[in-house]
């Protein structure tokens, strides 16, 4: 079967593989390179016959990966952290390729050989880096924004550096053929603009008019590809032509159908390309030059480590965010797997030491979840052994605040609500440990604390025992568990209202007696799902009932089920929400119209309590007896299910 019989080898290899790395939690693409190690020449058993041939099938899978790159791509991703990303970024680059440079030196390596290691260590891997913050439950953090915008910058740095790399080998490679490929580029970015803003938005439209998702996908996939066949046939990068032909098509509106459709592909595409670089590696050579690799790796995890928090303190973040980027960022990144065999393909990059790099690609991966979880015990017992910070202040008056709000975090939850306390005239303070959002919250107008909510002398500071009520946006476990701990001890009659983001930050915080929880993702759906209802007509007090329900069923845990007190709070609610005030329109013969509040003995009859009329314009609060009704009264009841229903009824409504 030839080419066909690799292609299912390699497919059903890939699908063990990726279960194994999805059961043992690493990402898919460690679990396809293994694959591919096992099937390939350099093991026996089951073996693709034609490597080559696969390595070709492999370059449409980094077309691909390229091209839904680009389509991913936003400019508003990097505006929050926009100076680090943008100028950090590329600093960081260069830096890990002179520590790079320098450890190929001293590993006695030549020139070329030296470079090629640090371009290869200076990317960082996106899913490695996303499934360690998901699984730590950072993502949200100002430490994870910047690490997803420097990891944005990285993925655009591959760009040239595909370009720029697979040429330093070559001898006939100088200035003027890097000045000629800037130029190609140039010309070629500028038949792109004409071409995305005049000509493929018209053949998308067309095309999507065909309600055929089959004719859809394949045009897509013919733009990605033959806009990138075309940037190969001028002597540039074939990638770099996907890449940008995805930028070109996420600034229209079919960007996300386009991208929706071309995954599936680009899938199956990156698990062939991600296994025929496992088919590169000898297993007997790295198991022979093990100690090299561990070598390696330790020497990446400190130099690259050092560069990612010299640059984070460069530009003004400090506290636990250099420590987080150090020991969450400093594994080797899929796209450098990309780099690498691009160089390998064009004889730059030496393919006898491509096992080497690999492997220590691959072992800096697997130490990244471990590293990263370094990160809380190193900051504290940094944090234990060292002066305090000095306390900066801003707006806050001499005599203090009394009865006011302390919100501890100014990001886009505290700045919400920062701002509709001032706009109601409410007292506040903000405590915050970025010193950008110091500055923010600064020119707002706002009482501002600069410190860490996890020191008593910055809640002191806050005056958390005059407050009235504590709001915590702090999204890691370890920072709100010291954070409780301390008002608690401080000021432990004080309610505080903490976010949460997953299942475990709820049970941890309900553990430390936090009751009024919030969970920002769980709220937005619950009011699409009240939208929803709302617009299918259901009653009101039905679409309550069904909030409720869902509420208690996600903030209810295992601490408030074992603990008596909190069982009869949880009963006294229900109690309470068994309870619902309702409004009933009055309808024309009505067996109530006429009668007066107390003459249709409505609480005798239905057991339901009137609380109030609207009449026109006129609203009449807790209307006497002599109260008579008149079709169009809406009338606010109160009491439960089954009274609501006999007062419906009794309003002229029907049995419902």
């Amino acid at each position: 079967m030839g080419i066909a019989s690799d292609l299912v080898i390699l497919i059903v290899a890939g699908l063990l593989g990726g279960m194994i790395a999805r059961l043992l939690r690493q990402p898919l693409l460690l679990g396809y390179i293994i694959a591919g190690v096992l099937v390939g020449p350099h093991t026996g058993g089951v073996t693709v016959t034609d490597v080559h041939d696969i390595e070709l099938l492999a370059e449409i899978g980094v077309a691909l990966l390229l091209f839904t790159l680009g389509i991913e791509f936003s400019i508003n991703e990097l505006k929050p952290v926009r100076h680090v990303a943008l100028i950090g970024t590329p600093l960081q680059i260069v830096l890990t390729m002179l520590v790079g440079y320098g450890t190929g030196t001293l590993m006695g390596w030549d020139t070329g050989l030296s470079i090629w290691f640090g371009a290869f260590i200076s990317l960082s891997s996106t899913m490695v880096v996303l499934k360690t913050l998901e699984s730590r439950g950072l993502i949200g953090t100002l430490s994870s924004r910047v690490m997803l915008g420097m990891l944005v910058v990285q993925d655009l740095a591959i760009v040239p550096m595909l370009i720029i790399m697979p040429q330093l080998g070559s001898e006939e490679f100088g200035l003027d053929d890097l000045g000629m490929a800037g130029l190609k580029t140039f010309l070629f970015l500028a038949a792109m603009f004409l071409l995305g803003t005049r000509i493929i938005p018209r053949i998308m439209k067309i095309v999507a008019g065909w309600n055929s998702r089959e004719m859809f996908m394949l045009t897509c996939s013919a733009i990605g590809l033959g806009i990138g066949y075309a940037t190969h046939m001028l002597g540039l990068s074939f990638a770099f032509g996907a890449f940008v032909a995805g930028m070109v098509l996420s600034e229209s509106r079919y960007a996300y159908q386009a991208l929706s459709d071309i995954l599936p592909l680009r899938d199956i595409f990156s698990m062939v390309f991600f296994a025929s670089v496992g088919m590169l590696i000898d297993p007997m050579y790295v198991w022979h030059n093990l100690p090299v690799i561990i070598l390696l790796s330790c020497s990446i995890l400190v130099g690259k480590g050092i560069v990612f928090g010299a640059v984070s303190w460069i530009f003004r973040y400090r506290n636990v965010i250099p420590l987080a980027l150090g020991l969450g960022m400093f594994q080797v990144g899929e796209l450098s797997f990309l780099l690498l065999q691009q160089g390998a393909d064009s004889g730059s990059f030496p393919s006898q030491y491509f096992p080497l790099f690999m492997g220590t690609g691959i072992l800096t991966m697997l130490l990244t979840p471990f590293a990263a979880s370094l990160t809380e015990p190193i900051y504290s017992f940094l944090r234990s052994h060292r002066e305090e910070d000095p306390l900066q202040t801003v707006n806050i008056p001499e005599e203090g605040l009394e009865g006011h709000v302390v919100i501890l975090g100014f990001g886009r939850f505290g700045s919400y609500v920062a701002g509709a306390l001032a706009g109601v005239g409410v007292p506040h303070m903000v405590v915050e440990l970025n010193s950008n959002k110091v500055e923010l919250a600064a020119e707002k107008g706002e009482c501002v604390i600069y410190g860490d909510a996890a020191q008593e002398i910055v809640l002191e500071a806050a005056g958390i025992t005059k407050a009235s009520s504590v709001l915590m946006t702090i999204p890691s476990i370890h920072g709100s568990t010291a954070v409780i701990e301390n008002i608690r001890r401080i000021a432990p009659n004080v309610p505080v209202t903490a976010l949460s983001r997953n299942p475990e930050h709820l049970d941890v915080l309900n553990s430390l007696g936090v009751r009024h929880i919030i969970m920002p993702e769980f709220e937005t759906g619950l009011e699409m799902v009240r939208h929803t209802l709302f617009l299918l007509s259901l009653p009101p007090a039905e679409i309550q009932n069904v909030m409720d329900s869902m509420r208690r069923e996600r903030y209810t845990t295992d601490v408030e089920l074992s603990h008596p007190k909190y069982a009869q709070l949880s009963r006294l609610s229900r109690a309470a929400e068994s309870i619902a005030l309702n409004w009933v329109t009055i309808k024309d013969g009505a067996e109530i119209v006429g009668k007066s509040l107390a003459g249709s003995r409505i609480r005798t009859v239905t057991g339901v309590s009137v609380t109030g009329v609207l009449r026109g314009e006129d609203f009449e609060l807790n209307p006497k007896g002599d109260y008579r009704f008149e079709p169009g009264d809406i009338v606010g009841v109160l009491g439960g299910k089954d009274n609501i229903r006999q007062f419906k009824i009794f309003a002229g409504e029907k049995d419902s």
